[in-house]
């Protein structure tokens, strides 16, 4: 089942440490408040619901725009934003980045949100209130609400290092939050995480949508690689690979297995279209009811449900397909006429985010295998575009620089797409001015992955790398390679940049790349190497940048100190 907008109770999530919550002393009965809300386990898996419904927004879908997918290797070295000319605008001005900085507040803020949101959870149902059906149902929930701190703890200990540590619900101002090490924040996520998988229910038994203790598995797998405990690491990702449920898909599946397409050009007959990596990544495929035996956990948008997301005309922020592209559907030919946009398989991007060279080309030609490898197969990387338009008399060519009406808008029609993002068939919510033809103006009507088991595989790999291992890494790391038809690798192969390397030909738009890049201590290795705006400016970042600053707004907000500020801002 869908896990959609489900009964909010009366609690305001943190918009900062600091700030104030003035609970009530009286308990209404006809209305929700903190106080009534939290009885049974109702109350509490609305308050879970919530937690959910806000890592759903504020990762994908909490405005209209790419900075949905700001953690995801925007301005990093996967994607840049493109200010409508082959030109790369900087997000992060990461020569210049400082503790005023809006990313790292606002990611600051959110995550302290979840944490507060969880540990009004975890502290509420041990109250003598709470009618508990039975000791297990008490704990199932406080190990849900334990994954969930744990998850947000993750991306603080990763990307700031030193913050402070709150596991009691804050119930007044306080101005003397205390930072720790990030060996103490890693220590507690193993903690809530050890607990989360005693008690959290099995991925068979659990609700779309919703984290099993498979997905915590998978995320103290990923905590032991930095607490450089790596046998323990191999042990939980081992356990979630091993686990009868899980496996990865390696036959076509689900509702567009028989899918036909006369290719790009919509010229010609209908062909069978797609391969397994595609099917992954179809609208109505991602959940186990849907036999997608791959996906640990994801989030959920359903256009048919009130609260799914995308609502309406005008409603809805899932927009990938929207906002990563270039925009050639609305060039015009040499002779004025402008190209169509067609409803199937187009995507409608509107030129903000494009592919770097790193990712559209450099990664695919490991081992010669830019012709083997599925992912970069036709149905997963669009490299062509064509004119669409009967009225052109290039209609059905290739768009070229001899037949684009600017020639400036050449690198429009030569940068290519992952198809995971576009939709195969659209719901006809908008339509095309120029062509008729229907389309939904850049929204994607899907679920999207937070932890798939390709993954696993990945952080199996790199902890076994990272044990001296290498014979292990290797093979993990062909087990993914293998279900794409991938070149193996040889243990001698084996290192961090392969690892980086498969994750993003594997883990595009999926991997939280700026985490993954921070946790590995590579980030600025990689602006340097791969990063557009930082290649052409030259820039000479310092190490210091692996981390980010703790937003100067919440250092001064802490008034008593506490709060330490990273080393180079």
């Amino acid at each position: 089942m869908k896990l959609i907008k489900q009964l909010f109770i009366g609690l305001v999530l943190a918009g900062s440490m600091t700030s104030c919550y003035d609970l009530l002393t009286e308990v209404p009965k006809d209305f929700l408040t903190p106080e009534n809300s939290y009885t049974d386990r109702k109350g509490f898996e609305a308050a879970l619901a919530n937690i959910y419904l806000s890592i759903r927004n504020d990762f994908y879908a909490n405005t209209d725009s790419w900075q949905n997918y700001d953690l995801m290797g925007v301005d990093v070295d996967l994607n840049s934003p493109r200010s409508g000319t082959d030109t790369y605008p900087e997000y992060f001005y990461w020569n210049t980045l400082n503790a005023d900085n809006g990313f790292a507040k606002k990611w600051w803020q959110r995550l302290y949100g979840y944490i507060y949101s969880c540990n009004v959870i975890i502290n509420r149902a041990e109250s003598s209130l709470v009618k508990w059906n039975s000791e297990e149902e008490k704990n199932a929930i406080v190990g849900e609400a334990k994954f969930l701190r744990a998850f947000a703890y993750r991306f603080l200990a990763n990307m700031w290092g030193n913050a402070p540590v709150v596991l009691e619900e804050t119930t007044s101002p306080q101005f003397n939050y205390q930072s720790v090490s990030q060996e103490e924040i890693y220590r507690q996520c193993k903690e809530d995480l050890l607990f989360a998988i005693q008690w959290m229910p099995e991925i068979d038994s659990q609700k779309g949508g919703r984290a099993s203790n498979v997905a915590a598995r998978h995320l103290l797998s990923e905590i032991l690689i930095c607490m450089k405990d790596y046998n323990g690491a191999v042990e939980q990702a081992t356990a979630v690979i091993n686990n009868p449920s899980m496996s990865l898909m390696t036959e076509r599946f689900g509702k567009l297995k028989d899918f036909t397409f006369e290719g790009y050009d919509y010229q010609g007959e209908k062909e069978r279209w797609g391969d397994v990596y595609w099917d992954l990544f179809r609208e109505n495929n991602f959940n186990r009811i849907d036999g997608n035996k791959e996906c640990i956990w994801n989030v959920q948008f359903d256009v048919e449900l009130e609260g799914g997301g995308n609502v309406g005309v005008s409603g809805g922020n899932f927009t990938m397909e929207r906002w990563i592209g270039t925009n050639w559907w609305n060039l015009k030919d040499t002779d004025g006429n402008p190209n169509w946009l067609k409803d199937i398989l187009s995507g409608r991007p509107v030129d903000q985010i494009s592919i770097t060279n790193y990712a559209a080309n450099q990664i695919w030609q490991y081992k010669g295998d830019w012709d083997r490898d599925m992912r970069n197969s036709k149905y997963n990387m669009r490299r062509e575009y064509y004119w669409t338009n009967p009225n052109s008399r290039f209609y059905g060519q290739l768009m070229t620089e001899e037949t684009l009406g600017n020639k400036e808008d050449l690198f429009r029609v030569t940068q290519p797409i992952f198809i995971k993002v576009v939709t195969a068939r659209h719901h006809g919510q908008f339509k095309d001015a120029t062509s008729g033809e229907t389309h939904d103006n850049g929204r994607i009507y899907k679920d999207w992955y937070i932890m798939r088991l390709a993954e696993t595989y990945l952080l199996r790999a790199e902890a076994n790398m990272l044990a001296g291992k290498l014979d292990a890494a290797a093979a993990d790391i062909n087990v993914v390679r293998n279900r794409a038809n991938a070149t193996p690798v040889a243990a001698s192969d084996v290192n961090q940049d392969l690892i980086l390397d498969e994750r993003a030909r594997e883990l595009y738009m999926e991997d939280f790349r700026l985490n993954t890049l921070m946790r590995m201590n590579k980030l600025t290795e990689y602006l340097m190497k791969y990063n557009p705006k930082v290649v052409q400016g030259g820039y000479q970042l310092g190490n210091h940048l692996n981390k980010l600053p703790v937003p100067n707004s919440e250092i001064e907000a802490n008034k008593e100190g506490g709060l330490i500020q990273n080393e180079g801002y």
